[in-house]
């Protein structure tokens, strides 16, 4: 049988459950009237603080573990029955059919980051800014990120976009619909 290396191991029962033979416990009571000395509370009630950045990486590692949605889900629905309110006001969604919508966009979003967060460490930056959200984009070759508004306001209206890629012919269907 392997040698215990705690100490503990070799105290007797007595001495773990912390009583002594005849003598008195050491704990101390509370004073009677006047409450607990200001010292004392200060020191229980001061917060632990810890290093910038400990705390971040335990809820990194935290989310990893988990399996749960992010984003609150009422929320959520009320925006995307918001966003299709406006092109028609009668759609109706099924409860599975909004969290795979969910599932789908905070994976979506999660891999955005992640991308960001590696600009961000390429550039010898622990923050994340805009400018690494837009690489990450154009990295991923992402194009179509700018708003449209599908509904022109009247009937005479056209709207176009200005091309990505290949500008000359992009430009020269644009210059077709203006003449």
């Amino acid at each position: 049988m392997p040698k215990n290396k705690n100490a503990a191991g070799k105290m007797s029962s007595k001495a773990k459950m912390g009583k002594t033979s005849g003598s008195k416990s050491n704990k101390k009571t509370a004073p009677a009237k006047g409450g607990m000395k200001k010292a004392s509370q200060d020191e229980d009630k001061r917060k632990i603080r810890f290093k910038p950045g400990t705390v971040a990486l335990r809820e990194i590692k935290r989310y990893q573990k988990s399996t749960q949605l992010l984003l609150p889900r009422a929320p959520f629905q009320r925006l995307v029955r918001g966003l299709c309110g406006n092109y028609d006001s009668d759609l109706r969604f099924q409860a599975q059919a909004l969290i795979a919508l969910q599932e789908a966009a905070e994976a979506y979003l999660v891999g955005i980051f992640e991308d960001s967060n590696l600009c961000a460490i390429h550039a010898n930056r622990v923050t994340v800014q805009k400018k690494d959200m837009l690489l990450a984009y154009r990295i991923r070759g992402e194009t179509y990120r700018d708003y449209i508004d599908h509904m022109p306001s009247k009937d005479d209206e056209n709207l176009y976009q200005l091309p990505y890629y290949n500008e000359k012919e992009g430009m020269k269907q644009l210059r077709s619909h203006l003449l």
